[in-house]
């Protein structure tokens, strides 16, 4: 896989160029057919690209083809979406190549930001525990909460558990450490609050929900913080944003998931 030279620049917009989308397109085709190649090399690969051309076109166009092959179901299989996900997560999170990217969904607003929030969030999907991720890196607390409450209607595997448990030991680390110091403050602090008390509930008694429980127990009393005027609840920090839309598209996707789950058992008790 070669990219043509001229696709080298950090302020080319590559996403809508139609040969940096056929490569992503076939990147991903490479993937699904060699598990082990997205398995081991996978990460190397994606964070190669983003280091040289701009990580927010490589993850625009990879969460545009995996959101156009889900709803075109050109993708058989949703459990490779769900892999692809979790390493796409996994990547955003904790890659150097990726920290202006986080940066950005961080900390910046607007249009811009929101569209590309909802560009990721839609193929986030695929993995809840990514979606969720992704809501607690943008600040968008509220959505982020009735996400969870929607855990309610999943089936709590083991691979879920586990993935909570990862997220539990990323919440401690450096890069969230403004939600931390957040929860000291009364403008984020009601949703956040209760989006890690839901995460708490979901956790089997394990060291990550001892983790979870002393970081929230180390939180004052609501009476010992000082008051301030501009401590108004916002619920979600990007604005112009339909996240009843996007809830919609997550419980869509979430019921795809279920259904290829159940036929992929009953194929399994008839063989």
């Amino acid at each position: 896989m070669m990219l043509n030279p001229s696709l080298l620049s950090m302020h080319t917009p590559l996403v809508l160029n139609i040969y940096f989308t056929k490569f992503i397109s076939r990147l991903l085709r490479y993937f699904k057919s060699d598990p082990k190649l997205l398995e081991e090399r996978s990460s190397f690969i994606i964070r190669q690209l983003c280091a040289l051309l701009n990580a927010e076109n490589v993850f625009r166009a990879l969460s545009t083809a995996l959101t156009f092959s889900s709803e075109q179901e050109q993708v058989e299989d949703p459990r490779f979406c769900s892999h692809t996900i979790k390493k796409l997560n996994t990547i955003l999170m904790t890659s150097s190549e990726l920290s202006e990217l986080r940066e950005k969904l961080k900390n910046k607003s607007g249009k811009e930001n929101s569209d590309l929030f909802c560009c990721l969030y839609k193929s986030w999907c695929h993995n809840p525990i990514a979606a969720i991720c992704l809501c607690l890196l943008t600040q968008n607390y509220q959505h982020c909460c009735t996400l969870l409450q929607k855990f309610s209607d999943f089936e709590l595997t083991v691979d879920l558990l586990v993935e909570l448990d990862k997220l539990v030991q990323l919440l401690e680390s450096p890069i969230f450490a403004y939600l931390r110091l957040q929860l000291l403050e009364g403008r984020c602090r009601q949703h956040l609050t209760k989006c890690l008390y839901s995460l708490l509930m979901l956790l089997p008694q394990s060291r990550s929900f001892d983790t979870l429980h002393h970081r929230l127990n180390c939180v004052p009393d609501p009476g010992l913080l000082p008051a301030r005027a501009q401590d108004a609840e916002p619920g979600n920090r990007l604005v112009g944003v339909d996240f009843n839309q996007l809830f919609d598209h997550f419980v869509a996707v979430q019921l795809r998931h279920a259904e290829f789950k159940r036929h992929s058992r009953l194929q399994a008790s008839v063989t």
